[in-house]
């Protein structure tokens, strides 16, 4: 194996699975109403309630500036509110009973999305895929 293969890039073969991933649970979300980036926001306001702009777009690795535009939409459509963080510098954001609705709705599609990768993976795979992605996700 030559050090210059190019079809062992971790960053190509990670962007093509990254935008495979995306479309087939964007299909998914369509259903719902939303898009896979929006469901991925509001899970993670619902599971960190009054998490800050910075907090979210940490543990979302998203740029700010996508976080924004996706809590702003998120807000104007009813599912998330927003006050001002404790330190006042920015916006601390809690779900509201609509959003909880949106993601109890969606539930059953991303649960058959995942079952759908699992069986194309296979348990063991599926599992090591996911243990992989957070360890890189820490470059």
């Amino acid at each position: 194996m030559s050090d210059d293969d190019f079809s062992l890039c971790v960053l190509t073969n990670a962007r093509k699975a990254a935008r495979a991933v995306s479309r087939y649970y964007d299909q998914m979300a369509r259903k719902a109403g939303f898009t896979s980036g929006q469901f991925s926001v509001l899970v993670t306001v619902r599971e960190h309630d009054g998490a800050t702009t910075a907090e979210l777009a940490e543990r979302l690795s998203m740029e700010r500036t996508t976080l924004v535009r996706n809590v702003a939409l998120l807000e104007k459509k009813g599912f998330l509110i927003s006050r001002p963080a404790a330190d006042a510098r920015g916006k601390a954001f809690s779900i509201t009973e609509q959003g909880n609705l949106l993601i109890e709705n969606a539930l059953p599609l991303w649960r058959d999305a995942q079952e759908h990768v699992k069986d194309l993976l296979g348990e063991e795979d599926f599992l090591t895929s996911v243990r992989l992605m957070k360890r890189l996700s820490q470059l």
